[in-house]
């Protein structure tokens, strides 16, 4: 299942749910202002909320990192049984950050 096989989520789609997972410890950590603090908190929630969803309460803020980071099966400590259910999990992840951010349908 590759990317392009889910309707509305392209190459540069991923890319920016993937620097936003990469971006989601320093979002946590700082805040230039109220309203930049807010901000910075609705993103992060509504990413983790849907990390959450998929990939469980256990695993969802991992799978943020994982994302962000570009970790792969090989080197990830989210327990899959195999790399094919890791992949389907990662990309269904992305998706739901996508959607919870109201960045595609």
């Amino acid at each position: 299942m590759g990317i392009r096989s889910i309707e509305g989520y392209t190459d540069s789609l991923d890319a920016l749910v993937v620097a936003l997972c990469r971006d989601f410890e320093r979002r946590e950590r700082e805040s230039a202002s109220r309203r930049v603090e807010m901000e910075y908190k609705y993103l992060n929630t509504r990413m983790l909320e849907a990390a959450c969803d998929i990939a469980g309460a256990e695993y969802g803020r991992r799978m943020i990192e994982e994302i962000g980071e570009r970790i792969g099966y090989a080197k990830s400590e989210i327990a899959e049984p195999s790399e094919a259910s890791y992949k389907r999990l990662k990309l269904a992840t992305k998706i739901a950050i996508a959607r919870r951010l109201y960045l595609m349908d």
